[in-house]
C-alpha cells in the first residue's frame, strides 16, 4: 500500500511542478495572484519570490500526506542503490548537452547577418522578418510600466503602444514598443519628447529591435485587460534590448549547465555513499 502511494505523491508533485510552470508562463493561478498583490503593493515583484507562493501552497498537500503516513524515511530512499548514480550521470550529460547546443547556436545565430526592414503601419506594412523599424504613432496616453526585482535592482521596461494614424480608441492594439528609456529624439534631430503619458502621441520612427510575437507580459496585458483597453490576440512587441532574439538560446544554455553540473555533482555524492554503505 505504502508503494503505490509513494507513486501517487511523486506523480502529484510532478503534476504540481508542472502546473506551477503553466502559470508562471500563462500568469495565471496562484502565480498571477502572488505577483498581482507585489504589483499592488509595491510597484513591482520579484519573480523567485513568486514562484515560491505556488510551491508552498502545492506542495503543502503532499508534505502533510507524508508526515501523517510516516513515509518519510521511503521517500528518501533513491532508486535500485547502484542506479541512482548512472542516473544522476545521464541526466546531467543529458542537459550538458542541451547547454552546448543551445549556447552554440545562439552564438551561430549572433554571427548571422540580417537585413531590418522598415514598417510604416499608416501604410498598413506588415512584417516579413523578426528584425524592423516601426515608424507610427506612439500613443503615449496608454503606457504602462513594468518592474521586476532581480536582487536590490529594479528593472523598469516601459511598453509603447504604436498605431497608424488612422487608429481610434476602441480598435485593437497590435503593436508595441519595448524600452527602458525614459524619452524619445527623433532621428533627424529636433525636441526631445518624454516617454510619459502626460506627453500627447507624437509621430515616431523607432530604433532597429526584434519582433516578438505574444512578447507582451502578462502583468502588462493584465493591465490593459483591466481598463479596457482592447489588445490584439496575440500582440507584437517590438523589443529594443541588443540581442532580444538570441536570450533564450543563452538563458537555456545557462540553466542547463548549472542543471548538468548539479546533476554530476550529485552522482559523485551517490556514488561515495553507496560505497560507504557497502563497506
Amino acid at each position: 500500500m505504502k508503494s503505490v502511494l509513494k507513486w501517487v505523491i511523486w506523480l502529484y508533485v510532478a503534476a504540481a511542478c508542472a502546473y506551477i510552470f503553466y502559470e508562471w508562463y500563462a500568469y495565471a493561478g496562484l502565480y498571477r495572484l502572488a505577483a498581482e498583490w507585489q504589483l499592488e503593493q509595491f510597484g513591482s515583484y520579484r519573480a523567485r519570490l513568486t514562484l515560491l507562493f505556488p510551491l508552498l501552497v502545492l506542495g503543502s498537500p503532499a508534505a502533510v500526506l507524508v508526515t501523517l503516513t510516516g513515509m518519510q524515511d521511503q521517500m528518501r530512499m533513491t532508486d535500485a542503490g547502484a542506479r541512482s548514480p548512472a542516473i544522476f550521470v545521464l541526466l546531467g550529460v543529458v542537459a550538458l548537452a542541451v547547454s552546448a547546443g543551445a549556447g552554440w547556436y545562439g552564438y551561430v545565430r549572433s554571427m548571422e547577418t540580417f537585413n531590418v526592414e522598415s514598417l510604416d503601419l499608416s501604410k498598413g506594412d506588415t512584417p516579413r522578418s523578426a528584425h524592423a523599424t516601426i515608424t507610427g504613432i506612439a500613443r503615449t496616453e496608454y503606457i504602462i510600466e513594468f518592474g521586476t526585482k532581480r536582487d536590490s535592482t529594479t528593472i523598469l521596461d516601459r511598453y509603447i503602444p504604436l498605431t497608424p494614424a488612422n487608429w481610434r480608441p476602441g480598435q485593437p492594439l497590435v503593436y508595441f514598443m519595448k524600452t527602458n528609456t525614459t524619452a524619445y529624439v527623433p532621428p533627424g534631430g529636433g525636441s526631445m519628447l518624454t516617454l510619459s503619458p502626460r506627453t500627447p502621441a507624437f509621430q515616431i520612427t523607432t530604433q532597429p529591435g526584434v519582433l516578438v510575437r505574444d512578447g507582451l507580459p502578462g502583468p502588462v496585458g493584465e493591465g490593459y485587460r483591466k481598463n479596457n483597453i482592447a489588445v490584439a490576440s496575440p500582440p507584437i512587441v517590438l523589443d529594443l534590448s541588443p540581442g532580444a532574439d538570441l536570450k533564450p538560446f543563452f538563458v537555456t544554455a545557462g540553466v542547463s549547465g548549472i542543471l548538468g553540473f548539479v546533476m554530476l555533482v550529485s552522482a559523485g555524492a551517490a556514488a561515495v555513499r553507496q560505497r560507504r554503505h557497502e563497506m
